[in-house]
């Protein structure tokens, strides 16, 4: 019985603890930054579709296609890109016709990345050879900021959330008479954002590049990079 009369406030401590701490007279300020930065590199989006009617002939369609696009980069004599393929899909093609679904061939599809680090000459002789690797070819085209380039900015945008959680409980400590404050806590679990890689979407159905063909201009803006914390800064309520 000793042990349990013993036991018992120490169990109860933290609850304790915790209604004191909800209790404390705060003021609780979201601090925002931002910086903008100018994009470091591109991402071409290609979704690759071949129909045949046999498997074997979708599938030798789509891997030429693709084998096209890859010589044609190699050839550009680009070297800081990225070339990515993934979600390769075989499935039957099928259509509705007079009320009912007909199977008709097969669809070999796959989806093509590539990523390029140089957004200037770089870009426009990418952009140039896919254009030229095959016949109608669909892809979108997106500017964005590197993860290498993003976190050079991490610790100058916390400490700029930061000075301005300050300096906005500061204005609100004046102006409702409080004459001291002190940060009580401190929450950052979100980090910093940024907006989506998509900054333009360029869509191109093209055919082989003729005489007068034009090569392409691209000039992207700036983009947000932005950061979030939540302070709390506790006073003294003086009692009358």
């Amino acid at each position: 019985m000793k042990k349990l009369l013993f036991l018992l406030p120490v169990l109860m401590l933290p609850l304790f603890t915790m209604a004191q701490q909800q209790n404390v007279p705060s003021i609780d300020v979201d601090g925002v930054s931002e910086i903008k930065a100018m994009p470091d590199q591109a991402t071409i989006q290609l979704n690759l579709r071949e129909l045949r009617m046999k498997v074997s002939d979708a599938t030798n369609a789509l891997n030429k296609k693709t084998k096209a696009i890859e010589d044609a980069l190699k050839k550009t004599g680009v070297k800081d890109y990225e070339f990515v393929v993934d979600n390769y899909y075989v499935n039957i093609n099928r259509v509705y016709q007079r009320n009912a679904y007909k199977d008709s061939g097969y669809v070999a599809s796959q989806n093509v990345k590539i990523v390029v680090k140089q957004t200037d000459k770089d870009l426009v002789k990418i952009v140039e050879a896919i254009n030229t690797a095959a016949d109608e070819l669909t892809y979108n085209l997106s500017f964005g900021i590197s993860e290498a380039k993003r976190k050079t900015y991490q610790e100058q945008l916390l400490e700029l959330a930061l000075k301005d959680a300050k300096a906005k409980a500061d204005i609100i400590a004046k102006t409702m008479g409080i004459e001291k404050i002190m940060v009580y806590k401190v929450n950052y679990s979100t980090g910093y954002t940024f907006q989506p890689m998509e900054y333009r979407m360029e869509s191109a159905m093209l055919k082989t590049a003729s005489a007068d063909r034009v090569e392409p201009t691209f000039s992207p803006e700036e983009q947000k990079l932005t950061d979030r914390v939540n302070v709390s800064f506790a006073f003294i309520v003086h009692q009358m």
